[in-house]
């Protein structure tokens, strides 16, 4: 009786159900209806799910593409875009490559040669890893990708610090590590996929894309240091804990690597100067760890056990790619361009200051994320960046720069990948990821947006 009890559904989960039985019937039974109300239901629905976290992750996406595809909310080539885009299988590899280095040990090996930097201090330890994640950001482009290689190396620092599975520190080093080498890091201009799609709809735009020099001038200094000192103050007063154990098998002086062990470092060490050149030669960052998946996966690598694919969770696979699927949903039925334009008509920019206007286009690229993810913010907002610089006043580039300003500004997990991915994989849970992301950004709107706006004035962009 108890194990049946057990399984039984909680009301959140009959929430759920009954939400997603409404959706279902309203798309078979009104047939007739716009597509901007079918596909409304669709998204509201996993937005909801997603946001709220009372369905795991990957059932939510199986959930929306059954319900797109059943009712023909959409063509094929929308519904399953997820599963066309290098995001999703660059979370593929990902997965590939942490199994690697948990199987080779590599994981173990580089925590023991970072952790006596490390130990004897909890602080000093959190701000190692979160100073280590933003270091990476600059040699690694793909936000994605930096966070599956760092999660293994993570859990395994964590292990060896002496933090066990549920205790703060090390939700504290974990998170700490993820959220380091991803929300300073789009600052920085390649380092992350809306900053990417920033400057192509730039460039397609106005004829000019952003460079390197001047949008890290422009970020960095505000949304890259300042905001990894307050990402540093958040998790030391959320996540407290005592200075790490000594135990008899942390910290240990690293032996020598093994054969499979060195091979796997060496793969590595390829993928990583390809990811660094990608502006060079071209080649997707996704193509580039699908390779060294491959070579994972062939028999007689050494780099994984039998079955390999058994050994893996693709959890956060399909969520990726429902996440990818829903933001082309939303720009290819006109709801995101729709939900701009309406909360544009309701702001008073003819009349409003510069600071007004700079905290009106930063909220709403914020807000929007919200409904289309971060990726989608720049797809939609930048080819309206020339009619909104006639009505602020501004040049273009200084309109379409606030996207960053507030895409920078995460509210909830769901509408970064890479952060879900990194959270699914380390086993942290959705709510503590939510705590943070809610702290950080209403610090960040508090703080950070007045120094920025300061900080651009003071550049001249203005």
């Amino acid at each position: 009786m108890p194990a049946a009890a057990k399984s039984l559904p909680t009301p959140r989960q009959w929430i759920s159900l009954a939400a997603t039985i409404a959706v279902t019937l309203f798309l078979l039974l009104t047939p007739g209806a716009s597509l901007l109300a079918r596909a409304g239901a669709v998204i509201g629905l996993c937005i909801g799910l997603w946001a709220t976290g009372w369905l795991p992750q990957w059932l939510t996406a199986l959930v929306f593409f059954t319900l797109c595809t059943v009712a023909g909310v959409a063509p094929a080539d929308i519904v399953f875009a997820g599963f066309g885009s290098a995001a999703t299988w660059l979370v593929f590899s990902g997965l590939i490559i942490g199994a690697a280095i948990q199987y080779t040990g590599l994981g173990t090996s580089l925590a023991q040669g970072v952790g006596p930097w490390l130990e004897g201090s909890y602080r000093r330890a959190l701000i190692g890893v979160i100073l280590l994640g933003l270091a990476m950001a600059f040699f690694m482009p793909s936000g994605m990708g930096r966070i599956l290689l760092m999660v293994p190396i993570l859990t395994t620092l964590a292990d060896h610090l002496g933090y066990e599975p549920g205790e703060r520190g090390r939700t504290g080093l974990i998170l700490g590590g993820m959220m380091g080498t991803f929300l300073p890091t789009y600052a920085i201009l390649p380092a992350n996929v809306p900053n990417n799609v920033l400057m192509g709809a730039a460039e397609a735009v106005l004829g000019t894309p952003p460079n390197y020099s001047d949008y890290l001038l422009l970020h960095f200094p505000v949304l890259g240091l300042l905001k990894t000192l307050l990402l540093i103050a958040v998790m030391l007063w959320l996540y407290p804990a005592h200075s790490p154990r000594q135990t008899t098998t942390t910290l240990d002086a690293p032996s020598r690597l093994s054969r499979p062990e060195l091979g796997l470092a060496g793969l590595l060490s390829v993928a990583v100067l390809l990811w660094m050149s990608d502006a060079w030669h071209g080649i997707s960052p996704a193509w580039i760890g699908m390779l060294v998946a491959l070579v994972c996966l062939f028999p007689g690598s050494r780099l994984m056990g039998q079955n390999p694919l058994q050994s893996i969770s693709f959890d956060s696979f399909l969520y990726v790619a429902g996440i990818v699927s829903l933001g082309a949903l939303a720009f290819h039925s006109g709801l995101g361009e729709r939900v701009a334009g309406s909360l544009l008509s309701v702001l008073p920019l003819h009349e409003a200051t510069d600071a007004a206007a700079f905290g009106m286009l930063s909220g709403l690229a914020m807000l929007l994320g919200t409904l289309v993810t971060l990726p989608g913010i720049p797809a939609i907002l930048t080819p309206m960046a020339p009619g909104l610089a006639n009505i602020t006043g501004w040049t273009p580039e200084a309109v379409y720069m606030t996207q960053v300003v507030g895409f920078s500004t995460v509210l909830l997990p769901y509408q970064a990948p890479p952060l879900i991915v990194g959270i699914l994989a380390a086993r942290i849970s959705l709510r503590e990821t939510t705590r943070l992301c809610l702290a950080t950004a209403l610090l960040s709107v508090l703080l950070l947006w007045p120094l920025n706006y300061l900080w651009w004035e003071w550049l001249g962009w203005l």
